[in-house]
């Protein structure tokens, strides 16, 4: 066993419990009302867009006569309390998955450039890069994650939650020198693409428009909501990471 193989399977388990963690807390209801499972929404600048983005079915007035988003509230449009991701995973999607298209185009040009390139030696690093190395990757795959399974409630998403986990994979690379992996990621750039293809297929089929929302959005705020935008965004994660990776090993050793 090589030197660095236990302390990177101790960070590997403890990744895996601190993800448990996360999905519990999750879906545990204190009994407080402040939980993983509600957005304080008055406290954040999307309150006062959510008033500007939706049906006058989800609004009603309170008690001084004004507009207010009814918290809680389910079937509320895409379910969405981040504007930003109800405008790129919902109302403008197909644009998002032209966005999509352009980096899986420069990735299979970066694949093809280097697919007759010979890989030279690169310099290996220190022992305390390889020491501290596990250490960022845990903290920045924590970190990709809840980026991108938040990003229907706060700032984020798959888009830059994708390229921080990808960041995680460069650092193994640039460490450990390991690109052994990247068929791995490219049959998980496909998978995730055919998924997103599958996703604006089916709410074609469903709801007569490409990328139409099919799924229940939940209770406004929760963890758990907006179901079409978490998968969406899951599957966007996965590919931009993919991608990412699979640029970086082409470079490993160049």
């Amino acid at each position: 066993m090589k030197r660095n193989e236990p302390l990177i399977n101790l960070f590997g388990l403890i990744l895996i419990i601190l993800l448990a963690v996360l999905v519990y807390l999750a879906l545990t209801d204190s009994g407080q009302g402040l939980t993983m499972l509600s957005a304080d929404l008055e406290q954040r600048v999307s309150y006062s867009y959510l008033l500007k983005n939706v049906t006058a079915a989800g609004q009603t007035e309170n008690q001084h006569g004004q507009a207010e988003v009814i918290l809680g509230r389910e079937d509320y449009e895409n379910g969405a309390v981040n504007i930003v991701t109800a405008i790129v995973t919902d109302y403008r999607m197909l644009d998002t998955f032209g966005e999509i298209l352009v980096l899986f185009a420069a990735s299979a040009g970066v694949g093809l450039l280097m697919v007759e390139r010979k890989r030279g030696k690169a310099k290996e690093a220190s022992e305390i890069v390889k020491t501290a190395v596990p250490i960022i990757i845990l903290f920045t795959l924590i970190t990709g994650f809840y980026i991108i399974s938040h990003g229907h409630l706060t700032p984020g998403g798959g888009f830059p939650g994708g390229a921080v986990i990808a960041s995680a994979f460069i650092l193994q690379f640039l460490a450990f020198q390991k690109s052994s992996r990247n068929k791995v990621f490219k049959i998980l750039e496909s998978l995730a693409g055919i998924g997103l293809l599958a996703m604006g297929l089916i709410g074609l089929y469903l709801e007569g428009s490409l990328f139409a929302n099919f799924l229940p959005n939940g209770s406004l705020g929760a963890t758990i909501s907006a179901a079409g935008i978490m998968i969406i965004y899951a599957l966007i994660g996965i590919k931009v990471a993919a991608e990412l990776s699979s640029i970086s090993a082409d470079f490993i050793g160049e």
